[in-house]
């Protein structure tokens, strides 16, 4: 194996400093550096130290293990992403996979589309509302699964942004299976099939909230 480029690829996926990378080996962070360059070579000792920090899931970025709570939840919820301004899967629940149509076919990796108009809306809605920047607090969209001679299905799914140990941004999706007629009714709530929630919302909501340490009434 090639230590030092597994540890530089561990690093830039964690956003560890090569000096926090030293410390948790025990060398310096001059010889991690020649490591990553491959002018050293790790000893046994240093090469099951090297082991147990890749591998081992205490050693893990924090948001590895959010994504292996999604992977094994029993509920539907997905994780999605943005690359290359393509929308790409994640991470799928096992209870979501399981569900069937229309999740049976996602995996990690795959790129998002639709042949079905509400969905392409909400997918380019999703890039052009800065979902994957942190522009946005929340989202609830509403859209159908049509597809050639399979069941057709209606979905309510609500997306929250969530960021990585390295700043990058994801959506985190809690889908919920709806009839026809709640999904009218969301259409004409919402003036749409996407309701946004803005940091500015949160910030009314919030500022309206009564504060109890100041009710004397209730004093």
């Amino acid at each position: 194996m090639n230590w030092g480029k597994e540890l530089r690829a561990f690093r830039q996926r964690t956003g560890l400093k090569q000096e926090a990378a030293a410390h948790l080996l025990g060398v310096s962070q001059a010889y991690v550096s020649r490591l990553e360059n491959s002018t050293a070579s790790p000893s046994t000792q240093l090469e099951a130290k090297l082991e147990r920090l890749l591998q081992e899931p205490e050693h893990r970025p924090l948001f590895e293990h959010f994504r292996t709570t999604i992977s094994h939840s029993p509920h539907l919820i997905s994780m999605i992403a943005e690359v290359d301004n393509k929308i790409v899967v994640d991470t799928v629940s096992e209870a979501l996979r399981d569900y069937g149509t229309p999740f049976q076919r996602l995996i990690p990796g795959q790129v998002l589309e639709s042949s079905n108009s509400d969905v392409i809306e909400i997918l380019d809605a999703f890039l052009d509302l800065g979902a994957f920047s942190g522009r946005i607090a929340s989202m609830q969209v509403t859209w159908t699964y049509d597809y050639e001679n399979e069941p057709v299905s209606h979905w309510r799914t609500t997306e929250i942004p969530v960021r990585d140990d390295a700043g990058r941004w994801y959506l985190h999706g809690a889908h919920v299976e709806i009839t026809a007629e709640e999904k009218e009714q969301l259409l004409r709530d919402w003036g749409g099939p996407i309701k946004v929630r803005t940091f500015a919302d949160d910030e009314a909501d919030n500022g309206a909230a009564p504060d109890p340490a100041n009710d004397t009434e209730a004093a």
